[in-house]
């Protein structure tokens, strides 16, 4: 029998606005040490996703390696102290701006294996798992490295 995304997710997921400005946005995924999180409405629908990399292509005009670790709260603050007129501008920038929308979900009893898979063919690095239309949890190749290593994600 196979291990069901119910039983590896993440439960307490992070859930962000769509009209939150990108600088609390990137608060919350420091504050959270997350990497993204699902996009709701107000009625809290999900309606899209938001990554640190879909920030820093809004932000960065050329490719940087994104396995290095970049405090973007850090960039931003030294933009407006610098006075740098293009990022400070961007700073009133919406999640909805900049997220992915009509994620990629998949339902509490999606097997492990369909879960990679899926991760692979699409080049994702996180699924939003839902029932009736509810978030649920969410799984990232870190919650499928914990199972392969038999040990227990901490919430």
């Amino acid at each position: 029998m196979s291990i069901l995304a119910k039983e590896i997710m993440t439960k307490n997921v992070i859930t962000v606005q769509e009209d939150m400005k990108v600088l609390s946005l990137i608060e919350i995924l420091n504050e959270n040490k997350i990497s993204g999180a699902p996009v709701v409405d107000k009625s809290g629908k999900l309606i899209g996703i938001v990554t640190k990399s879909d920030i820093l292509g809004t932000f960065l005009d050329f490719d940087i390696d994104l396995n290095l670790k970049i405090d973007l709260k850090g960039i931003m603050e030294f933009a407006r102290d610098k006075s740098v007129g293009t990022i400070v501008s961007e700073t009133e920038v919406e999640v909805k701006d900049i997220m992915t929308p009509n994620p990629i979900t998949a339902e509490e009893d999606t097997s492990i294996e369909k879960l990679a898979e899926i991760m692979i063919d699409n080049r994702i690095h996180r699924i939003i798992i839902v029932k009736d239309e509810s978030i649920t949890g969410i799984v990232s190749p870190l919650n499928l490295l914990y199972y392969v290593a038999g040990r227990i994600k901490d919430e």
